[in-house]
């Protein structure tokens, strides 16, 4: 890595559009070489399902939802690819860079997936965590990231812990992940279909309770490690900011959320 010095942004919890335009924001801010590459924790409130950019084939309650059908839950479809996911008790993250950092051989998508999961599987086993990457691309037809996992994906004796996704335009790459802390399979069920049998939470393996705080800085301090750079935490740029509330309402659409035909800005 050429860069060293990166950013590290510490975000509470947000609506789901709010979150998707910050992410949309901050990966056009790096691709313009206006902020360093940035790794970005936050939460959602209230919880929400989101869709992949390219998703087509919806869960049944979002069918619904299409159709008017009264709801408890709120929708939001992400700029990255994937499927369905259900965002309540988890470790969600951002993670924005130029696409000149990565090392030549890890430029194309599934090896740029590979090589950033790296810093992210240290910060785990660090604390003495029985994960590792998928051996394998088991792909799924159903329309839940956790039904199946992917070559990029983190599992626990075959059950997934981590889903990610991304996106990517000629300079810069975004990419979205969820660290499940918890599983309500009932809930994930209902909302963004399929089983969660293949599946575990970070609670179901780790013997010692922690902090959301304190997840996110062993993850963290993986990254740093693995890759020698370190994060410095600041706030969004004056830039970013406006950038993000000019893209909000985009992502509150129902013209995206459910139609997918608006290209990323």
């Amino acid at each position: 890595m050429n860069q060293r010095n990166w950013r590290l942004i510490l975000d509470g919890a947000a609506s789901g559009a709010r979150n998707m335009a910050r992410d949309e924001a901050l990966w056009h801010a790096v691709s313009r070489g206006e902020v360093a590459p940035t790794l970005r924790f936050y939460a959602w409130e209230p919880h929400c399902l989101s869709l992949g950019r390219l998703q087509r084939d919806l869960p049944l309650a979002v069918q619904q939802l299409q159709s008017g059908a009264r709801h408890d839950f709120a929708c939001v479809r992400r700029p990255t690819g994937g499927r369905a996911v259900w965002h309540a008790d988890e470790i969600t993250y951002a993670l924005a860079l130029p696409l000149e950092i990565l090392p030549e051989t890890a430029r194309g998508v599934n090896a740029a997936y590979e090589w950033l999961s790296r810093g992210f599987l240290r910060g785990l086993q660090s604390v003495d965590l029985p994960v590792e990457l998928s051996p394998h691309n088991a792909k799924s037809r159903g329309t839940n990231c956790f039904e199946a996992s992917a070559a990029c994906d983190f599992v626990v004796e075959g059950r997934k812990l981590i889903g990610a996704a991304q996106c990517r335009n000629e300079r810069a790459l975004l990419q979205h992940g969820s660290i499940l802390r918890s599983i309500d399979r009932a809930r994930w069920s209902e909302l963004a279909g399929g089983a969660m049998e293949n599946a575990v939470s970070l609670e179901e393996i780790s013997p010692t309770p922690r902090s959301i705080a304190r997840w996110q800085q062993i993850l963290a301090c993986g990254f740093e490690r693995e890759f020698g750079v370190r994060f410095e935490v600041e706030a969004w740029s004056e830039g970013e900011a406006c950038h993000s509330a000019a893209l909000e309402a985009k992502y509150a659409s129902s013209q995206w959320n459910f139609e997918a035909k608006i290209a990323p800005d």
